[in-house]
């Protein structure tokens, strides 16, 4: 590095000073995390790759949230999706490499689409992080522009989703980064790309909606769930003899709906062969989301607050990676949809729409 380029290079034997405009190169076989001034080496027994980039992502996000861009390039497995996931929890930028260029597509692959907001070749993402640091890609301020409100109007129009009611700088670093993704410099370029690309909107409309979640986000309600709720429904849908219907609304990535498949198939276990047939429904606007749900494939930090007995029977390993076993996923109807636009599905037994709320 030293020799292809004028930045000077430190490696880091514990921890280093940041400086601007500074290379840090980390030894084998040691993790990387940051203060707001410091970077540090250190041994991490988690389970997963060693070093893995994950610990650098959120421990960044963590110090310097919706100003922090992280970029995966080429590589193998899936170290840098659960990194990338807190990253665009805490509002930062995700870059990654076009896998059609890269020699090892698996790590920029297995990001969840709605966890990127750019892919770029190698030669652009350079260029790339300069444009958005020097803020080349202008957005008015809403409440200053008339264009902007009414750009923002006709958004609703389009979608159904007002989105002038949220934060106003977070909304502008958004569009910005869409506007960088598609290379446009103005919000009347953006608009007329918009016109000339219909695609783009849901991709826009994705971007301002984040879709970050996480299995059993919020342990008390899944308990609540499996002691209290879900056995009665069981039971009456048993009594009945018809099918128990479980509705996932808005599933983003698909992890609410797998909790909630885990609990149905545990308490089901119980009454054998007597037990209803079940179907849960998970629905998204997010058409890459969905995508992602469907393919039931997570990274194993994704799958930290699972206890060991959980994976091993709901889960197969591959390469690092973990897959929905067929027994589960047989239970989920995954597909896009509305909420604002389109009707409900009927004779719903149970609604969780927690990560829209």
């Amino acid at each position: 590095l030293a020799r292809r380029g004028t930045l000077p290079v430190r490696t880091v034997s514990s921890k280093e000073m940041m400086e601007p405009g500074v290379i840090y190169v980390v030894p084998p076989n040691r993790d990387v995390t940051i203060t707001d001034h410091e970077v540090r080496v250190h041994v991490d027994n988690a389970p997963g790759p060693r070093p893995s980039i994950d610990l650098l992502f959120q421990s960044a996000a963590e110090v310097f949230r919706e100003d922090l861009i992280a970029v995966v390039l080429s590589g193998t497995g899936s170290d840098g999706a659960a990194g990338a996931r807190t990253v665009k929890q805490l509002g930062g930028t995700v870059v990654i490499q076009n896998p059609d260029t890269a020699s090892f597509p698996g790590m920029p692959l297995s990001l969840a689409a709605s966890n990127v907001d750019i892919v770029a070749n190698p030669e652009s993402i350079g260029p790339l992080l300069h444009d958005l640091l020097t803020d080349v890609f202008t957005v008015p301020r809403p409440n200053e522009d008339n264009q902007f409100r009414s750009f923002l109007e006709q958004l609703r129009d389009e979608t159904g989703i007002d989105f002038s009611t949220y934060k106003q700088a977070t909304i502008s670093r958004r569009l910005q980064r869409r506007m960088a993704a598609t290379g446009q410099t103005t919000l009347a370029d953006y608009v007329r790309f918009l016109h000339q690309h219909p695609e783009e909107r849901q991709r826009l409309v994705g971007s301002f909606l984040i879709k970050v979640t996480e299995f059993f986000r919020d342990p008390e309600l899944y308990r609540y769930l499996r002691e209290q709720v879900m056995p009665e429904l069981i039971d009456e849908a048993k009594q009945r003899g018809v099918e128990l219907r479980v509705w996932s609304a808005g599933c983003a990535t698909g992890e609410e709906a797998y909790s909630l498949a885990i609990i149905i198939a545990d308490l089901l276990a119980e009454h054998g062969e007597d037990a209803p047939i079940v179907r849960i429904f998970a629905t998204d606007l997010d058409g890459d989301a969905v995508s992602f749900a469907r393919r039931g494939i997570y990274p194993a930090r994704a799958l930290l607050p699972l206890p060991r007995e959980t994976i091993q029977r709901y889960f197969l390993e591959h390469d690092g990676e973990f897959e929905v076993r067929k027994a589960l996923r047989s239970m989920l109807v995954f597909g896009e949809h509305d909420l604002g636009q389109r009707a409900p599905f009927p004779r719903i037994d149970l609604i969780l729409c927690r990560n829209v709320l």
